[in-house]
């Protein structure tokens, strides 16, 4: 008698979470917007590559947010969200968008991260 009411205890908690498990939307990227700027003369830079993307004439930029499905059940916290986006221009050092949330991944749909201003210095010409 004792067991089976401990096994229908088990099936009971068991399809109680199960019934709690989804498809959870995690963020695998925020939407990254900013401009790209020259550090010495101050004016904007296009054609930068930043990620899959480049630069305007005006020096903006706008990364799509990117965004994947996990399994996972009520109570679960949140997968830790790591950026690192690369920018690159010929002539000058390349630099990094980067930035850790320990609970990023699970920010609502349409999150946004402003970079502001990132200012690139030109490679410096070496003569012989």
């Amino acid at each position: 008698m004792y067991c089976k009411n401990l096994l229908s205890l088990v099936i009971i908690v068991f399809i109680c979470f199960t019934l709690q498990s989804c498809l959870a939307s995690r963020c695998e990227r925020p939407q990254i917007v900013g401009y790209i700027y020259d550090a010495d003369s101050k004016q904007p830079i296009e054609n930068c590559k930043v990620g899959e993307t480049v630069s305007r004439n005006n020096g903006y930029f706008s990364l799509d947010e990117k965004r994947y499905r996990q399994l996972t059940f009520f109570g679960f916290e949140a997968p830790p969200l790591s950026v690192n986006e690369k920018i690159e221009k010929e002539g000058y050092q390349p630099q990094n968008i980067q930035f850790i949330n320990m609970h990023g991944g699970g920010i609502r749909k349409g999150a946004l991260h402003n970079t502001d201003t990132i200012y690139m210095k030109k490679i410096p010409i070496q003569t012989n």
